[in-house]
Order: C-alpha cells, then structure tokens, then sequence
C-alpha cells in the first residue's frame, strides 16, 4: 500500500512547494538545460505570460512520478525475493519503500537497493531521447522533459552516496555482509550516513542554506533510524 498520511502531505505541502520553486526559477533551469543538455529551449518564450506557473506544476508531478517508479522499483524486485512490500512513503526529500521483512543475503539486499537508482537513470535517458526527438518549436514539452532527464540523474546520483538511508547505504551494507555480521555492517552504513549529514549540515550552516539543513536532518534522522 502507499501511506495515506504521505499522500496527504505530499499533495497538499510538497507539491506545491515544488510547482512555485519551478516556475519562479523557469529562467535560471532553462539556462541550465541549454547549457548541460544543449535543449535549445526558448528562454522568452516559457518565461512570458503564464507559462512558468502551467510548468511548474506539471514539472513537479512528473518528479512526484519519478520518485514513484524508483521506489516501485525497489519493491519489484523485493516481491521478487519474497518480501512484498507493506508501504511506500513520500517525503519532501524522496520516498521510502518498506519491505514486509529485511533480506540478510547480500545479493538479494544488493538488487533490491540498486534496483531504485537504475530505474532513475533508465527514467533519466528516456526523458532526455524524447527531449531530443521532439521538434524545436515544441518548447515547453522538451522544458519538462529535460527537467526530468537532470532530476531523475541526480535523484540516481544522490541515491547512490554511500550511507543510510540512501540506496548507497544499502548497496555498501550489502557489500559489507559479504565478511562481516549483518548487525556490524548496518552499523558501518549508518555511521557514515550520520557522517554525510553532519559534514552536509555544516555546509548548510555556513552557507546559510535550509535546504541543506533539511536534508542533513533527514539524512541523520534515517541513519540513526537504521543503526537503531
């Protein structure tokens, strides 16, 4: 099942959250898609009358979906493996994907974690070829096309940074069974996702930036999460 309490927050808090910070920064990421994806995206076209604020929605629920299959990725292969999944939870900083039960063989945990993050890059591609195939004139869709091909690339980067309760954490905890005890490697993973969000915390301090502090909390909040 997904968590209804998530949905709810999700729609009525995150959502919108991201469809205002897209559309109020449709210029600045229009010039990041010409300049990474070579878009050739119209940047006075998206940006005049009230293009940024249909965008940016639409934009936001193509992420809100991405997050989605990532996770759905994870639990498919889980189901695989016997452990069917008991929810899906979203957050303001990704989703959460919990299983009926914790596999303890380090191949079956390695699937099922790289699973999510190779989902993204196959969502990433795909994004960008049509983004790519779609004619010039077609500004808007090849700006939310392009959106998602950057967004699901680095929600598979972010992913994939080793520590709990990033995918990363799982796949180097899965690496670790291999000669350690199970409880001792969830505990290496752990320390170095409370680690990553210490030192992510500092840099959210100094450059005065919420965003960064949020996600360190959230990144130790999972990690002690874990350990525990």
């Amino acid at each position: 099942m997904i968590s209804r309490s998530s949905w709810i927050i999700t729609f009525i808090l995150i959502l919108p959250a991201f469809a205002w910070i897209i559309g109020s920064q449709i210029g600045d990421l229009t010039t990041l898609l010409n300049t990474t994806l070579s878009a050739a995206i119209t940047p006075q076209f998206i940006t005049s009358e009230r293009w940024p604020w249909i965008l940016g929605p639409i934009a936001a629920i193509g992420l809100f979906a991405s997050v989605m299959l990532h996770e759905l990725g994870h639990s498919l292969v889980g189901i695989r493996y016997g452990f069917p999944i008991d929810s899906i939870t979203l957050w303001l900083f990704g989703g959460i994907a919990q299983l009926t039960d914790q596999s303890q063989d380090w191949r079956q945990e390695f699937n099922i974690a790289i699973a999510g993050p190779a989902v993204s890059v196959v969502l990433g591609l795909v994004s960008y070829v049509v983004m790519i195939i779609l004619p010039i004139q077609f500004d808007a869709a090849r700006f939310i096309f392009g959106y998602l091909a950057v967004m699901n690339t680095a929600l598979a980067a972010f992913n994939m940074l080793p520590g709990f309760p990033m995918d990363g954490g799982r796949v180097l905890r899965a690496l670790l069974t291999r000669n350690r005890l199970f409880t001792k490697a969830t505990q290496i993973a752990a320390e170095v996702g409370k680690g990553f969000a210490v030192v992510l915390g500092v840099v959210g301090l100094i450059l005065f930036n919420i965003f960064y502090i949020g996600l360190a909390f959230f990144i130790y909040i999972g990690a002690a999460g874990e350990a525990q």
